[in-house]
């Protein structure tokens, strides 16, 4: 099969730097973030496009170099939040039914919670639970629980990555990355997700520091989200 893209630690960059000079991309007012530094060694040796002699999709790319916020950098998706739900293996038909029973009604939501999960977690002094009180748990939970409008299903994608070792030169290990691409109005979320923290009532009462920990993040809770 075809062999195709090496990533080493700062590939993102290079990608990134290819990408930026696009005319459309220049007209942003805003700066990308840098994106992640993964120091795998790996090949892509296959992927879904390569048996119709096309490429992998730059949002894959973007994504396996820099994260979601490499996405979301990109013109058409300036004013939407971008999801990835993502599930690795060597099993290629068990991964390509999990991909064929993804169900956006159903599954978007847990992609949600894990990014408000992450986010107060990311926000807290020393654990969340601890800063925010039950407001943690209950608001989490709620989030996972909650049916969210206007989630669209844009993409899903597959590739197979060779892991070699240190050395560079022993083959450690390949595996399949099954990648679904959801898109939702960034506004339209906001709106969502408000309504989940601003409902959220807890059992157990909170100290004064919880209460005024819940109230900064509430009031920041977008930024870097």
């Amino acid at each position: 099969m075809k062999k195709h893209l090496v990533f080493i630690g700062i590939t993102g960059i290079a990608v990134f730097a290819g990408c930026r000079g696009t005319p459309k991309e220049t007209r942003l007012q805003w700066t990308a973030p840098p994106p992640v530094q993964d120091q795998r060694l790996y090949l892509i040796i296959d992927h879904k496009n390569s048996v119709i002699g096309e490429t992998v999709p730059g949002w894959v790319n973007r994504y396996d170099n820099g994260g979601l916020r490499m996405i979301e950098y990109l013109l058409e998706y300036q004013d939407k939040y971008v999801f990835i739900g993502k599930n690795s293996g060597t099993n290629f038909n068990a991964l390509r039914q999990w991909v064929s029973g993804f169900r956006i009604s159903h599954d978007f939501a847990r992609l949600v919670s894990d990014r408000i999960q992450a986010r107060l977690t990311h926000a807290a002094v020393s654990f969340p639970d601890q800063d925010y009180g039950a407001f943690f748990e209950v608001a989490v939970k709620a989030s996972s629980d909650a049916v969210y409008r206007g989630a669209v299903k844009e993409a899903d994608f597959w590739i197979k990555k060779r892991y070699f070792k240190e050395n560079g030169v022993a083959v450690d290990r390949e595996a399949y990355d099954f990648l679904i691409l959801v898109s939702i109005d960034k506004i339209l979320l906001k709106s969502q997700i408000d309504a989940i923290l601003n409902n959220t009532e807890v059992a157990i009462p909170p100290t004064q520091d919880q209460i005024a920990a819940v109230n900064r993040i509430k009031a920041v809770f977008y930024d870097g989200f």
